[in-house]
């Protein structure tokens, strides 16, 4: 959810409701103002992937409208399905929180909120999740909570020269870390080990097909909470839109789907940087496997786009967080951060005491979860 003060310093008239096909332009403009022309949300076919494409349902889109009607902020209501306890819920993420900067610090973020929370009653929707701001995280520390949790982000650099010019400062500086990062890189990041197997192929595919609806079906249980990544979900997340190529790479054995990675390249802050957005693979020894030789791809994928670091979400106690710290990948020291990711759900139905017992803790979340926008 976007970074939007709720300070009030001022009053201006707004009126706060939904968003209807008129307002698709505006909500563009807005984004676009906001993001930048490369963002997810650029074009009208970025706009209907996003607002009516979803398999989980459409996308409801709370409002707020100034004293003429037209729409000066707004946040989408994104449906979701996961799965918890072995059993699917209706769920969504509250995400692309957008204010005009002309009605920041006024009464339309409390407006907006409040329609916000009216579409969970009105679509009887039990629970909804998001990233949150480091504000929000630090007050639901304090009340201990048990619905907010931090992701951890890993990264193995790729090309120390690349990253000294993008991080440190002096000439003289970035000489040494170029000559040097190298020579402590076997120190500081391990360097992955595969274990060969005659068994496993690595392909990198062109769409999604039934083998993911197996391979979903095998995997459904292995953590407590996940948002549902079925064929339908992963093609439609990973549908090619703005600029975004994703590559996806499978790991098989024999007919066997043993699990996956998509990946993507970017330029973060100045840096080049290898994204793997999703990795999840079977809950075996031949899956751990799998998995070390999907990263081990994904890393000469990188290096050929030349790419400076590599980079990952993942919970601690996800079995490919071991895999990735197994090839190499460490946590990203906060001064490195581009943002802490702080993960929270709401749950909106206090009466269903499976959802109550919910923690944070144990969501399965990556990439895949957080980069909607």
């Amino acid at each position: 959810m976007g970074e939007v003060s709720n300070t009030i310093i001022k009053t201006k008239q707004v009126n706060a409701g939904l968003a209807g096909a008129e307002d698709r332009d505006r909500i563009l403009e807005l984004n676009k103002l906001e993001y930048g022309p490369s963002d997810t949300l650029a074009t009208p076919t970025d706009f209907s992937w996003r607002h009516d494409q979803n398999p989980a349902g459409k996308v409801v889109i709370p409002v707020i409208r100034d004293c003429r009607g037209n729409v000066v902020g707004f946040i989408w209501t994104e449906p979701a399905r996961i799965r918890f306890n072995k059993q699917i819920y209706l769920a969504a993420t509250g995400t692309n929180l957008i204010i005009d900067p002309e009605y920041r610090n006024t009464f339309a973020f409390t407006k907006l909120i409040r329609r916000f929370e009216q579409v969970f009653e009105d679509e009887g929707i039990p629970l909804h999740f998001s990233f949150v701001s480091e504000k929000r995280y630090q007050q639901m520390l304090k009340s201990k909570s048990k619905c907010t949790s931090t992701i951890p982000l890993l990264a193995k650099p790729l090309d120390f020269r690349s990253l000294a010019r993008a991080y440190v400062a002096s000439s003289q500086q970035r000489f040494v870390v170029s000559r040097i990062g190298p020579l402590l890189s076997p120190v500081l990041f391990r360097k992955g080990s595969i274990i060969p197997s005659k068994e496993i192929t690595i392909q990198q595919i062109e769409q999604f097909n039934d083998d993911f609806d197996n391979f979903w079906r095998q995997v459904q249980d292995k953590y407590p909470v996940m948002l549902i990544r079925d064929q339908s979900f992963l093609g439609w997340r990973f549908k090619r839109l703005s600029g975004r190529d994703y590559c996806t790479l499978a790991a098989r054995a024999g007919k066997q789907m043993l699990g996956y990675a998509v990946i993507r390249c970017s330029t973060i802050h100045g840096v080049k940087t290898g994204l793997i957005m999703d990795l999840l693979v079977a809950d075996n020894k031949l899956g751990q496997i799998a998995g070390a030789h999907l990263l081990a791809q994904a890393e000469t994928y990188f290096r050929i786009q030349q790419m400076s670091v590599a980079t990952a979400l993942m919970p601690f106690f996800a079995a490919e967080y071991l895999i990735l710290r197994r090839s190499g990948y460490m946590k990203v020291p906060r001064a490195f951060r581009p943002r802490s990711f702080r993960f929270a759900f709401f749950v909106h139905d206090a009466y269903n005491k499976e959802l109550m017992s919910l923690s944070a803790r144990n969501w399965f979340i990556t990439m895949a979860d957080h980069e909607s926008r």
